[in-house]
């Protein structure tokens, strides 16, 4: 009655709720994470009677369990009992089985019989090898003097003929005879008797050398048969071993699946055996497999529910995953995009990074100092253009090459900008369009790409003639002059070579944007001939692994490469590279720098510099 007293009122679809619903409905199992330990609770309006019920489960399932084990363990030994008398059968089944094969087959010791006849398979096959070898070899000397027998030449010349004892003797011999006669030759005539006994000594000796290479090639040809017929032998001996192997392993197969079943068999026997032995001692030890370590006190306080608890639980939960998640992406993320994986990982140091233009179409982006549209793009260039100055490596470089990873990274943007830079501060600067596979300098300066380069390469027209000149002040251009079906072969030429080495002596800088890297290897035919390289690489693009392959291509190369330009990044994150451009404390300082250049430049250098046809 206390225990229902709470749950009078309750009722379910059959009716008022029975003592055995209420305790299924409020009972809880608490496992203790990392340990054996179960937690045993249940929930009641009366804190008296709710440590009681908790109690009376512990009990109740501890006895259980001890029931339920004495009753399996008795039933296990008994089942193992029939199996292993069963399996005991099995195995001396199998003992009769092999006894009978090896009574049939005469097989005692296969064992030995097969370590015996491998030995001498192995033996024979050594011996067939040598024999093989000697006679290939004594072959080819036969084959060799039949050749030079339809040749008609001397067999005397055979490395293998002259180096027999009496032939090599008489070659020495018939070679002293013939400087003696041509000694003589100069005090005496042809019919002097001292010409005639030397003659006559000459072909003797001549008749003994050619008996004795006879004689040699006799002895070969007996060597060729003997070693022939010593192969033939051999052979045959190997495959009469060979066969009486492959009997003994056909044998032996047989018995070998018998002896690997009697050994899984006897291993269940033993298994089953031992098995038995441990249940009928656990049956006679068997104990609770639990007991109660804390009995259940009434509480002093309710259980549920516990707000504060679950509010902090799921502020800090999502605080957790949040974090995971956001450790997650960076850690996948193998893109470049900081000037840590520049310097770290790719190995370039860090020249500048150029920030992004928004709204923009390519035409106006590589005009952009030009015009200087944005003047935080303008500064980057600068910046980049100072870089360069105070390098030693590359303050005298005249040839700069611009390269990429791969195509989309903003390398024409890079070189178009970077020439006007060298141009406005002076210098007078040629842009020259050296990706011959998809030119595009001519196009984003909105100049013509009819007539360029490859009319003076390959048709001869006048350097003069292919160069736009004065596009701004102090810039020209040369373009590509459309596209090349063999650009790396119009690169290796000579009349290319000559034509920089001719732009080297007119201009202080040229600026060649050249195809990506990894996309085609025309960039690596530019390289001997330029005095550095500016790697162009656009922000979280290109992957780290990617780039890192590429620049080491351009390390192979032995041409300076002067550094890394981080292009497209975000102007909030280009100001951590660039404080000053998100510090608002110096932001009235670049307008009223931008207002005064306006009036300045009305006749000066850097005006709206508009491009020239």
């Amino acid at each position: 009655e206390r225990f229902m007293a709470p749950y009078a009122d309750a009722l379910s679809f059959t009716g008022p709720l029975t003592p055995t619903q209420m305790l299924a409905q409020n009972r809880k199992i608490l496992p203790q994470r990392g340990t054996l330990m179960i937690g045993v609770g249940y929930n009641h309006p009366d804190p008296v009677m709710a440590a009681r019920v908790a109690n009376l489960f512990a009990d109740e399932f501890i006895n259980y369990n001890l029931t339920l084990n004495i009753d399996g363990s008795m039933k296990a030994v008994e089942d193992l009992r029939i199996r292993a008398d069963q399996q005991k059968e099995r195995v001396e089944e199998l003992e009769l089985k092999m006894a009978e094969y090896r009574e049939d087959n005469n097989a005692v010791s296969l064992e030995s019989q097969e370590n015996i006849a491998a030995t001498q398979l192995s033996s024979l096959n050594t011996i067939k090898i040598e024999n093989k070898h000697l006679y290939d070899n004594l072959e080819t000397r036969i084959n060799l003097i039949e050749s030079f027998r339809r040749a008609g030449r001397n067999l005397s010349e055979l490395p293998f003929i002259a180096e027999q004892g009496q032939v090599s003797q008489l070659l020495s011999q018939i070679s002293a005879i013939k400087i003696g006669i041509s000694s003589s030759s100069k005090r005496y005539r042809e019919k002097h008797p001292v010409m005639i006994e030397q003659q006559q000594t000459l072909q003797e000796s001549e008749v003994e050398l050619a008996a004795a290479v006879k004689d040699s090639v006799d002895k070969l040809s007996s060597a060729l048969v003997e070693a022939k017929s010593n192969f033939e032998l051999a052979s045959q001996r190997l495959a009469e071993k060979e066969l009486e192997l492959i009997k003994l392993s056909k044998t032996r197969v047989a018995y070998s699946s018998l002896q690997r079943e009697m050994d899984v068999q006897q291993g269940f026997l033993q298994a089953l055996v031992q098995r038995m032995t441990q249940e009928r001692a656990a049956v006679n030890l068997k104990n609770p497999n639990s007991r109660v370590i804390d009995e259940a006190l009434p509480p002093l306080r309710h259980s549920s529910p516990n707000i504060v608890m679950n509010l902090a639980a799921g502020f800090f939960g999502g605080l957790a995953v949040g974090a995971g998640l956001i450790f997650v992406v960076a850690f996948l993320d193998d893109r470049v995009k900081s000037a840590f994986d520049i310097e770290g990982t790719v190995g370039l140091s860090m020249l500048g990074v150029v920030p992004r233009i928004k709204k923009l179409d390519s035409n106006s982006k590589a005009q952009a100092v030009a015009s200087n549209i944005d003047r935080h793009v303008t500064e980057a260039f600068r910046s980049i253009h100072s870089a360069l100055k105070i390098s030693e490596e590359s303050k005298n470089a005249k040839v700069i090459v611009t390269t990429s990873t791969v195509p989309g990274e903003g390398k024409s943007f890079i070189s178009s900008n970077l020439a006007l830079t060298f141009a406005n501060h002076g210098e007078k600067t040629l842009l020259l369009d050296g990706d011959l596979r998809l030119p595009n300098v001519a196009r984003s300066l909105q100049l013509e790409n009819d007539f360029g380069m490859l009319d003076h390469i390959e048709k001869e027209v006048a350097l003069d003639e292919v160069i736009m000149k004065a596009v701004y002040p102090n810039l020209d251009v040369l373009p590509s002059g459309g596209k090349s079906k063999n650009p790396t072969q119009v690169l290796n030429s000579a009349k290319f070579e000559a034509m920089l080495a001719d732009l080297r002596d007119r201009y202080d800088r040229i600026v060649i944007d050249s195809p990506p890297l990894a996309a085609v290897s025309d960039v690596l035919n530019l390289l001997p001939l330029a005095d550095g390289v500016l790697y162009v690489i656009k922000f979280n693009t290109v992957k780290r692994k990617t780039a890192v392959v590429n620049v080491r291509r351009l390390w192979e190369s032995n041409t300076p490469i002067f550094g890394a330009i981080l292009n497209n990044i975000s102007s909030t994150l280009a100001s951590y590279y660039y404080s000053s451009y998100s510090d608002k404390a110096y932001q009235d300082y670049y307008i009223s720098q931008d207002v005064e250049l306006e009036d300045e430049l009305a006749g000066s250098v850097e005006p709206e510099m508009e491009p020239r046809a």
